[in-house]
């Protein structure tokens, strides 16, 4: 009995790593944007051209710095012979150059390197009793209490260089904190109900963060198949519904209006979405 269940541990474990999408969807100063699949991160370079950027990298998050270097992880497990994980941090440099800059460990790391505001410092949520905490590191290596609030369940984070908060996916409330880790909820009926979408649990709800340039922020709620739009004030509306077999996971706004909105199916396939300021709608798909 202790051996079947260890290995539906093991089984579950898996599938609640590659069972929810990435949320990795960024744009370089170039217009090209780049988004991972869970298998692979794509370029959509401005002409249009679609490639592989970085092949086989298991990650659910992408970094973008100031000089347009991407980061992301690789997350792997290596089977029931030694029932271990492994993780590592690479780098896609603007020149084209692939690096890893932190190198393979054995377990997942204990803080979140691709969350990152404009001055490098790093944030993640750790557990704290029947609670977490938001943490900060500095690229010196000082660890802090970005806050004093305390979190229910933090499941995504979002950094806007527009106004220097961070955005925070609380269970299922949006929330921002700002550089003096002063808390605030921006959207607390962002949630449907029950899930539209492949019976998505409400760990899973809600993904992507993004923000657009007139201060409005953008959530994809997974579970309902849609994305929220929340003015500064407060409202929220529905400005895009994915199809049938699909739900959107992450998403941006460029500096030119075009919205890009990323989508995961529900036999995990992905795909990127272009919208033009005039409502032209482009889709960008791997083929089979």
């Amino acid at each position: 009995m202790k051996t079947i269940l260890g290995i539906l541990f093991i089984v579950l474990s898996i599938h609640q790593l590659m069972a929810h999408p990435g949320i990795g969807i960024v744009m370089d100063g170039e217009g090209s944007v780049f988004y991972t699949d869970l298998s692979h991160v794509w370029k959509i370079a401005a002409d249009g051209t679609h490639t592989i950027a970085v092949e086989d990298v298991h990650t659910h998050e992408l970094y973008l710095d100031q000089y347009d270097n991407l980061y992301g992880e690789h997350v792997w497990y290596e089977g029931e012979a030694t029932d271990k994980w492994g993780s590592y941090v690479w780098c896609l440099s603007s020149s084209g150059v692939l690096e890893q800059t932190i190198p393979p460990t054995e377990g997942f790391l204990s803080n979140n390197t691709l969350v990152r505001d404009a001055d490098s410092n790093m944030y993640w949520p750790e557990k704290l009793g029947d609670h977490e905490v938001l943490k900060k590191e500095t690229p010196q290596g000082e660890i802090t209490l970005h806050t004093n609030s305390k979190f229910k369940d933090i499941r995504w984070m979002y950094y806007a260089e527009s106004n220097a908060y961070l955005y925070v996916i609380d269970h299922l409330n949006l929330k921002k904190v700002n550089p003096k880790g002063e808390v605030s909820l921006v959207a607390d009926n962002l949630y449907e109900g029950k899930s539209s979408f492949e019976n998505v649990g409400d760990h899973h709800y809600l993904m992507g963060m993004w923000t657009d340039t007139m201060q409005n922020t953008y959530v994809a709620a997974y579970g309902a198949q849609k994305v929220k739009k929340i003015s500064p004030n407060g409202t929220v509306e529905t400005v895009f519904e994915s199809d049938r077999f699909w739900s959107p996971a992450g998403g941006l706004v460029a500096p030119d209006g075009t919205m890009w909105i990323m989508e995961f199916s529900a036999r995990n396939k992905t795909r990127v979405r272009k919208i033009n300021p005039d409502g032209r709608d482009i889709v960008f798909q791997k083929k089979e």
